[in-house]
């Protein structure tokens, strides 16, 4: 009997243990993971705007496993042995026959230990429902998103919704390195999206970083200073410890760079937000979509590999992407055309209410 490890039991993880239930090899397969639930982190934004229960978005990877046949070991896996085939936690080592690492990512703080002890991330239910208690408290004046990227632009939104539903007051910053927020997406999306946060009230201090924090007060690098803030740490995201000690050629996220197969080697393929997939440095982003089709397409090409016949390449489909913002003035592109508005909007909640359910997750 082969012995198949996946270590994540996000999107990636639980699409590839699906498939490779249903082979009829007779694997055994295992999935670590070191929490108990597994997150669906599309909608976590939302919860602060939009009220939505976050205990809603979160599934019990045991139950999963169960009904997947497939084991579950809650530990945290601290190395992988390319040479010797194993996956090492603190309680013992696990060998394997075919690994799939599909981790997910986390929040990085870039060695600011500061930012670990003050500031508030948003890649997880915890973390919402932290914030969600934190603001009952009703003691925040200013509240400042570190990062203007996807989840920094949802994030303002839904403050802004908050603080709108409660009929309070209050200072939302979005404050970003780059000279604009929304990175590398198209200059009409960045222009439309920057004008309706403006429209909502929501200050955008590009060109600028947070330069100190203290319990009561954060400081800019441009000399700014903000009392009793909430700050929101979400700059960006990187790859599990163990992933960042591994011998293989990765990018500065940590993501691992693989082969048209999804194979980092032989017997170990990548998934998900681990995974670096693209060539001629054109490489696919972190999405939910491509995290679901490559943990399945992993899975197929280990259950091939078994049979030994040859792998197929992995083959993307870009279906889009959507910017989803509180006000319902939403933006993306979706099979290759350009949306905004309420349309966006609907489409982000009705691909997350398939995903969730439809989507057998839970």
């Amino acid at each position: 009997m082969k012995k198949v490890i996946i270590i994540g039991a996000g999107f990636a993880g639980l699409s590839a243990a699906n498939r490779l239930s249903k082979c009829g090899l007779g694997l055994e397969i295992t999935l670590f993971d070191k929490k108990e639930r597994s997150d669906f982190l599309p909608v976590i934004p939302d919860c602060i705007g939009r009220g939505i229960n976050p205990e809603l978005l979160a599934c019990d990877i045991a139950y999963s496993c169960r009904k997947l046949k497939a084991g579950f070991i809650r530990e945290e896996v601290l190395s992988v042995d390319f040479e010797s085939r194993q996956v090492s936690t603190a309680q013992a080592s696990y060998s394997y026959d075919f690994l799939i690492i599909a981790s997910g990512s986390q929040t990085n703080f870039f060695s600011n230990q500061d930012a670990q002890d003050y500031a508030f991330s948003l890649n997880s239910v915890n973390d919402v429902k932290a914030i969600i208690k934190a603001l009952g408290e009703n003691k925040f004046d200013n509240f400042i998103i570190c990062g203007g990227g996807y989840t920094g632009v949802e994030a303002a939104a839904n403050f802004w919704l908050y603080l709108k539903k409660k009929g309070l007051i209050k200072k939302i910053i979005i404050v970003e390195r780059a000279p604009a927020i929304l990175g590398p997406l198209p200059d009409w999306m960045k222009a439309y999206a920057e004008k309706n946060l403006k429209n909502m009230g929501i200050d955008i201090l590009t060109n600028s970083v947070i330069e100190k924090i203290e319990v009561n007060k954060v400081t800019l690098s441009t000399g700014r200073v903000f009392g009793n803030p909430m700050l929101i740490w979400v700059p960006g995201v990187r790859t599990a410890d163990f992933i960042q000690k591994l011998a293989v050629n990765k990018n500065p996220q940590g993501r691992i760079v693989v082969d048209e197969y999804l194979r980092a080697n032989q017997y170990c393929f990548c998934a998900g937000d681990t995974a670096l997939f693209g060539k001629n440095n054109n490489f696919l982003r972190m999405a939910v979509q491509f995290a679901i089709t490559e943990g399945e397409h992993a899975a197929k090409n280990i259950i091939r590999s078994i049979r030994n016949v040859p792998l197929k390449k992995f083959r993307p489909l870009d279906l889009g992407y959507i910017i989803p913002m509180a006000n319902n003035r939403s933006c993306g592109r979706v099979f290759g055309l350009n949306v905004k508005g309420i349309i966006p909007t609907l489409l982000h909640f009705m691909m997350c209410v398939f995903r969730l359910k439809g989507g057998g997750r839970c």
